[in-house]
């Protein structure tokens, strides 16, 4: 493994949701107080990862917390603490297809982006996933993200071997998107990775 050489640093991103006709009412609300208007995702050259959410509510989302040498993600929210772990190893998302589609400008890089057309298979409901990154981005060694199966995440990192700058979820009722706005190479201090 390289994981000496894989990418340490954060990545800030702006948080944009959208909902359909189809949402529920007050689904709108309830997603920007959730998710707040944006994210900081802190990446370890060890694997682990932590997204934090930033000006979500008083009892949105605080930080999601990804323990690479289990393949666990961890939820915290600001007003309980922990409040789901998640084993990451298995994919609650069935695979139907994956394209590459149009090229997108971020941060004035060029950015590559595939789409991925899934079913979420508890609830059969179709779900597109993004991903755009660029060339000109830091590496990262995809073996330190293998256990991340959910979301696809480890089959995008194994052919992008660099970081996402943008992501995006979409359903018939809404649309998450994070598009990067800063990234910055630097040591992180371990205890960004301590769930608390």
């Amino acid at each position: 493994m390289k994981s000496s050489t894989s990418f340490e640093g954060e990545i800030k991103f702006t948080t944009t949701i959208t909902t359909t006709q189809k949402s529920p009412k007050n689904q709108q609300k309830t997603l920007d107080d959730r998710y707040g208007d944006s994210l900081i995702m802190f990446y370890s050259k060890t694997g682990d990862f932590k997204r934090q959410h930033l000006n979500s509510a008083e009892n949105g989302n605080d930080s999601q917390y990804y323990k690479a040498n289990k393949g666990l993600l961890i939820f915290t929210n600001k007003e309980i603490g922990i409040r789901k772990k998640l084993d990451v190893t298995t994919n609650s998302l069935q695979f139907l297809s994956k394209r590459k589609i149009d090229n997108e400008i971020i941060m004035g890089l060029d950015c590559a982006c595939y789409e991925y057309k899934t079913i979420w298979k508890k609830k059969n409901v179709d779900v597109t996933l993004n991903y755009c990154y660029s060339l000109d981005s830091p590496e990262i060694d995809p073996q330190l993200f293998s256990k991340h199966n959910e979301f696809f995440l480890n089959t995008f990192y194994q052919f992008a071997k660099r970081p996402y700058l943008k992501y995006s979820m979409e359903t018939d009722q809404f649309k998450l998107s994070f598009s990067a706005v800063e990234i910055r190479e630097k040591v992180i201090n371990k205890k960004k990775f301590e769930v608390k």
